[in-house]
């Protein structure tokens, strides 16, 4: 609980920083789409600590464009793609818990707060308060999905995964 308490605290006054904050852009309906990975992420990640988290992706990311670029894999997410991960207390979860914040990410390009085409959301579930990240924080971890990297799969062929560590597998 502590991690979670200085965590929010953290990005609370990063994001305090822009001054923005969209109103509801999360759906609450997220949990009827498909979960992004059946791997429980309960391990150290930076930004994200230990906690247990679980992402979904709507059905427009659904529709990702999977191609080869330079001999490399490519997935190229469309506009309208949302990607919502639940974070919780700890690193396991009991029946009935519910996520202490949510984190998200909107594929937006032509929005003037996106970073790296995506917009960038944190929401508090206690208050239901959601703010949008503009300060590159989220952007300066999740460009690090298009190469090989020490988090999760690891991306060993340095795939471009368009800022997503668990790209959605068709």
């Amino acid at each position: 609980m502590k991690q979670v308490i200085m965590m929010m605290l953290l990005l609370n006054t990063l994001l305090s920083c822009s001054g923005q904050k969209p109103g509801e852009m999360l759906p609450e309906d997220y949990t009827n789409w498909e979960k992004l990975t059946a791997t429980e992420l309960n391990y150290p990640i930076p930004g994200h600590g230990t906690n247990l988290r679980i992402p979904y992706i709507n059905d427009t990311g659904r529709n990702v464009n999977i191609s080869v670029v330079n001999n490399k894999k490519t997935h190229e997410y469309p506009p309208g793609t949302i990607i919502i991960k639940e974070i919780y207390d700890s690193n396991e979860i009991s029946p009935g818990d519910k996520p202490v914040m949510l984190t998200a990410m909107i594929k937006d390009p032509g929005n003037s707060k996106a970073r790296g085409e995506w917009v960038w959301i944190i929401k508090n579930t206690a208050t239901g308060e959601e703010t949008i990240n503009t300060d590159g924080f989220c952007i300066t971890c999740h460009d690090d999905a298009n190469e090989n990297h020490p988090y999760g799969a690891g991306n060993p062929d340095s795939e471009f995964r368009d800022c997503v560590f668990f790209p959605y597998k068709k």
